[in-house]
Formats: structure tokens, C-alpha cells, sequence
């Protein structure tokens, strides 16, 4: 029998949303749970969390979402790593809102409606500098002016826009006016479109921590809902009001100078 534990205390996920959610300002919370909520356990984290006040829950697969609904949590979420051989239909079916970020997405969020009989929710999602997930500002357009083609046609709804921040932890670096530029750039091209979201989201946890000019409407914390610091240069756990939810004990079975 294993003398190792690992023990998750609930109280602190629930703890440190509500100082996130308090940091946040006006704008609501997304908590972030996807991969097995950080390790410390998706389903039991979620509740803990929407208890804490998060509006939102986000998570990264299909297979989470789903898991997340079938075990009753209603909650409005984000899955933002979907791919081609994801069955779309199924998520969008549970009422979870899809991130998209190309228009072979957004053609299979459109297909998705003609099998649940109602618009996709979807969140485009802009590459702001970060280089990893999102339509770059040259594709931006097209995907834009296809989202709204499809709103007319009743196939998918924009609920959001959003990005990520690459150097949030440091909250001087200069990518972050510069990611922020470029988003309310991104914003401004959709709105010329006929794409006006109800959500922006740009801000990770170190971002809802320490830079609140980019909460806008939605932040997106995760690591910092689990109590731990988003950096170093962000400050320590502790002084920012976290507590880590999670503690690993064993038995001692050697001790030794060497």
C-alpha cells in the first residue's frame, strides 16, 4: 500500500477564485481546468471554483467538455482544441462554446448546427504575437468576414473574441501593449465586419493578477486558480493572495549526510 498522498484542498480552489475574481474587476471569470484540472482533479475543481464565483469554465479537449457535462456541470465553457477528427456536432450539442481559429474550423462549427438545429456558439480566436493558436492579423479578415456570413445564415453565433498574451508573467515587457494593440485592431476589423462579441478575452492568470488593462470583459485564469504564481516576476504565491490547493506527503524512508 502507497504511504505517498496527494490531497487537494477544495476551500483553497474556491478561496482563490474569489481573489481572482476580486483582481478581475468588472470582468467575469473563466476558470481554466482542462487537463484534469492542472492535475488536481477536473470534475471536483469545477465545482470548487464555480462556487468561488467563475462564470466560465475553460478546457482545452472535446473529451473534457463532454466529461464536464455529463457530470451535470452546466456551466458556460470554452473548449479551444478541437481538431479535424473531433466530433464537433457532439460538444457543440452539450451547449459548450467552440474556439476557432481557422475557416475550415468555422465550416465545421456551421456543419455542427445542421445537426443539433441550432447556432454553433463559437469564439474566434486572433494571434496577437504569441505565435501559437489563433488566425494571424493577415487571415483575420477572411475569418471575420466568413464568421459573419454563417451568423447571417443562422449557423453559428459569435459569442467571443480572444487571444493570448505571451509575456504576461513579466508584466513590463513591451509584447504586452504591443499583443494589445494588436487586438483591439482585430476587434475593430471584426466590428467592421458585423462580428460585435459579447465576451474579449485576452488576459491568462498573470494578466488578471497584474494587468488589468487587458481583463476587458472575460479573464482566463489557471494556474493561479490552483494557488500557484503565474512567475516569478508576477510575486510569490502567497503575497498575491493564493493559497496552493494541493499537498504531497510520504513517509521518510532515508535520511543521510553525504
Amino acid at each position: 500500500m502507497s504511504v505517498s498522498a496527494a490531497r487537494v484542498d477544495l476551500g483553497a480552489i474556491r478561496g482563490n477564485v474569489e481573489t481572482l475574481k476580486e483582481r478581475a474587476g468588472d470582468a467575469a471569470v473563466m476558470a481554466v481546468v482542462k487537463a484534469d484540472g492542472y492535475g488536481h482533479g477536473m470534475l471536483e475543481c469545477a465545482r470548487a471554483a464555480v462556487d468561488g464565483g467563475a462564470t466560465w469554465l475553460g478546457v482545452a479537449m472535446a473529451a473534457e467538455a463532454l466529461q464536464l457535462r455529463q457530470a451535470g456541470i452546466d456551466t458556460p465553457t470554452l473548449a479551444w482544441l478541437l481538431g479535424p477528427g473531433d466530433d464537433w456536432a457532439a460538444v457543440a450539442a452539450v451547449g459548450v462554446d467552440l474556439g476557432v481559429n481557422a475557416t475550415w474550423a468555422l465550416q465545421r462549427c456551421a456543419q455542427a448546427a445542421t445537426t443539433t438545429g441550432r447556432p454553433t456558439r463559437v469564439h474566434l480566436k486572433v494571434d496577437t504575437g504569441l505565435g501559437r493558436g489563433g488566425a494571424t492579423p493577415a487571415e483575420w479578415p477572411d475569418l471575420v468576414s466568413a464568421a459573419a456570413k454563417a451568423q447571417a445564415d443562422g449557423t453559428v453565433e459569435v459569442i467571443g473574441v480572444w487571444s493570448h498574451l505571451a509575456y504576461a508573467d513579466e508584466p513590463m515587457h513591451p509584447t504586452i501593449d504591443a499583443q494589445r494593440r494588436v487586438f483591439d485592431d482585430a476587434l475593430e476589423v471584426a466590428a467592421a465586419a458585423g462580428v460585435e462579441p459579447s465576451v474579449r478575452h485576452l488576459a491568462n492568470s498573470a494578466a488578471t493578477l497584474r494587468l488589468p488593462g487587458t481583463h476587458y470583459d472575460l479573464v482566463r485564469p489557471g494556474v493561479a486558480v490552483y494557488g500557484l504564481s503565474p512567475g516569478p516576476s508576477v510575486g510569490a504565491a502567497a503575497a498575491l493572495g493564493l493559497t496552493p490547493a494541493m499537498t504531497l506527503t510520504s513517509q521518510v524512508a532515508l535520511a543521510k549526510q553525504v
